[in-house]
């Protein structure tokens, strides 16, 4: 971990593997890091403080799934915790993906008698023989619990009541497996009234029906209508091709067999999202092995949930939504970027989804734009325009509806190519990094009030080839004490130092900057240890590096046309350049040598640096003697 330039000794084994830590697909909710692999379920790097970072596999609440098997001859039965199937439609690749399994849930009707028996006795007289009278009452109330059922979608139930009677029958509703109970109707009746109610519970609700009669009889009748349960599995050992073992994630019904089930759309056979993003409250998965043009969204604020939530069977406006991106061709999507509308990268065109209105499974349309296509490298979102590489890797592109900004690209021959990218001046400018070494890797880390870059360098050293993190140095520091070397490190100190140590450099010959002075050339001993001969409060020790800029040869208009093809001489040269060059700043002017009579259409200027500072120029101004008309050319 580096916080700020500076490593903090802290370190995290991950869980990738080297051939996708090229490929890995980042986005960030507060201190958590949400990782797309494609190859591993979608991992999650979560900040708990300072010191303490951890990698997790993000937990699905659920996920989406495929299409529901057709074949009425293939079966599947749950007996414990063995899911037997009737036709060969298991895997090794299936363990740890999940599946779900659809059973019909016939109509439950329950009757109860609640009723209030009269005891008497028969009381004689002498003289008027005898009579009945009230002794006391049995109370025979209901107090029924209907067992409980699980379902995707809400239970319907209707509740009837017969008879005359006094007093209060309830109904009461658990959410919590019957631990408690709460009222959820109520209704009371002085030998008056009969009860035709209907409503709808939560999936796996427990309902009871309760009563305290006064006086009376009443039946009543609790009826929970036809509905699908929707059970989940979790396949967690395979047998064979027509057996695995599972977990039960969400209730099934045992020992009967069905032709209603699905396969997750994720897992190790199948592949995971490479792709991810966050907008409008909503976490976006897009791309797997099996589904490379599939786009998945969660449910609005409930990123771990992508199954489709229903209210009397009617998909809701923060349902999650799967949505396959339709072309001919079945391009891969590359990349998600969140803007005023979804920005969806394929690799072969683009598309967006509109994000003027809420993204609703009934209102999420997709729109073509571009029949170009992108690469795999990281798009950058630039003021209002997207800047990317299309497809094959020859072309940089944006899309758009500002600021000064440099976009890096590692190029596969190990070197970085550097757009300086000002919209707004209409400025498109090329440059490119070399090193001792191939860069592998770059990334633009915000840190304060700047923006830092960080590469992973291999280096061929004659120690022999290491992997390097390294951070390029800011163009200003608030020190103003510039430096610029390659692959340095550098030490200050408010006493003297002595030494200083670089074991990555062992054997090779270094640029040495002690105090902002240069030093000469040394190698670096066996023992990695440098001797600083003098006070030296600040020492930095790296590899020379050498700066070529080549500005291009003058265009403008003369009397007589344009100065483009005419022959001319350059006699003079002014470099402006920014003060934290240590050998001069200001103007420099440099007095070319004369050449009598030689000309050229070619007025460019070369200039190569190799001192340890940075070299910032502002401005060149040229002085030219145009000698007269175009040159020669054979055969004209």
């Amino acid at each position: 971990m580096w916080r700020n330039g500076i490593y903090t000794g802290i370190e995290l084994e991950t869980p990738f593997e080297s051939d996708v830590v090229d490929k890995l697909n980042c986005i960030q909710s507060g201190d958590v890091m949400f990782i797309c692999s494609g190859k591993y379920p979608v991992k999650t790097l979560s900040r708990y403080s300072d010191t303490d970072w951890r990698f997790d596999t993000y937990k699905l609440s659920e996920q989406p799934y495929g299409e529901v098997n057709i074949d009425k001859e293939s079966t599947v039965i749950l007996n414990g915790d063995t899911l037997t199937a009737t036709k060969d439609i298991f895997n090794a690749d299936m363990v740890g993906s999940v599946m779900q399994i659809e059973h019909f849930v016939k109509a439950v009707s329950t009757s109860k008698t609640g009723e209030v028996i009269q005891r008497t006795e028969y009381v004689t007289r002498e003289r008027h023989g005898g009579y009945s009278r009230l002794v006391g009452e049995d109370y025979n109330n209901i107090n029924y619990d209907v067992e409980q059922f699980s379902a995707d979608e809400d239970l319907s139930w209707k509740f009837t009541s017969h008879g005359t009677w006094n007093g209060t029958v309830k109904i009461q509703i658990s959410n919590d497996n019957g631990t408690t109970w709460k009222d959820y109707r109520i209704y009371t009746s002085n030998n008056d009234y009969n009860v035709t109610d209907t409503g709808k519970v939560t999936p796996s609700a427990r309902l009871k029906v309760v009563s305290d009669l006064k006086g009376g009889s009443v039946n009543v009748d609790l009826s929970l209508l036809p509905h699908s349960n929707y059970g989940v599995i979790e396949i967690k050992e395979f047998v064979d091709s027509k057996h695995v073992k599972v977990n039960v994630l969400n209730s099934v019904v045992e020992n009967e067999a069905t032709s209603k089930f699905r396969f997750g759309q994720w897992g190790k056979g199948l592949g995971y999202p490479r792709v991810c993003t966050f907008y409008q409250d909503r976490f976006i998965l897009a791309s797997s092995n099996q589904y490379p043009n599939y786009i998945w969204f969660s449910r609005t604020g409930d990123y771990s949930n992508f199954g489709v939530e229903k209210v009397g069977g009617t998909i809701t406006d923060d349902s999650a939504i799967t949505l396959p991106v339709i072309n001919r061709k079945m391009y891969d999507i590359r990349h998600l970027i969140p803007a005023n509308d979804l920005l969806i990268l394929t690799s072969g065109n683009e598309w967006i989804i509109d994000g003027s209105k809420t993204i609703t499974p009934t209102n999420c349309n997709l729109r073509t734009q571009t029949q170009r296509g992108a690469s795999e490298c990281e798009p950058q979102y630039i003021g209002n325009r997207c800047v990317y590489v299309q497809a094959r890797g020859c072309v940089v592109r944006d899309l758009g509806y500002s600021y000064d900004s440099i976009v890096y690209y590692v190029t596969d021959d190990g070197n970085i190519d550097c757009l300086t990218y000002i919209p707004e001046q209409k400025v498109y400018a090329w440059s490119h990094f070399t090193t001792k070494g191939k860069y592998k890797y770059a990334e633009s880390v915000a840190e304060g009030e700047q923006d830092s870059l960080y590469v992973i360098v291999e280096r061929d050293f004659k120690s022999g080839t290491v992997m390097c993190i390294e951070r390029f140095e800011p163009m200003y520091n608030a020190d103003n004490n510039n430096i610029y070397m390659d692959c340095y490190i550098r030490q200050t100190s408010t006493e003297n130092i002595s030494t200083i140590t670089v074991p990555h450099l062992i054997g090779e010959d270094v640029q040495i900057v002690v105090n902002g002075r240069e030093r000469p050339i040394k190698e670096v001993p066996p023992t990695a240890i440098i001797n600083i001969d003098g006070k030296a409060q600040s020492v930095a020790v790296g590899i020379n590096y050498t700066t070529r800029l080549r500005i291009p040869s003058i265009e403008m208009q003369i009397q007589d046309g344009t100065l483009q093809g005419r022959q001319l001489t350059m006699s003079r040269l002014s470099m402006n350049i920014l003060p934290p060059l240590k050998l001069y700043s200001g103007d420099k002017v440099c007095i070319l040598p004369k050449f009598d009579g030689v000309y050229s259409t070619d007025a460019s200027v070369c200039i190569l640096h190799e001192k340890p500072y940075p070299f910032n120029l502002l401005s060149v101004t040229r002085e030219i003697e145009i000698g007269g008309g175009f040159p020669n050319v054979t055969g004209l």
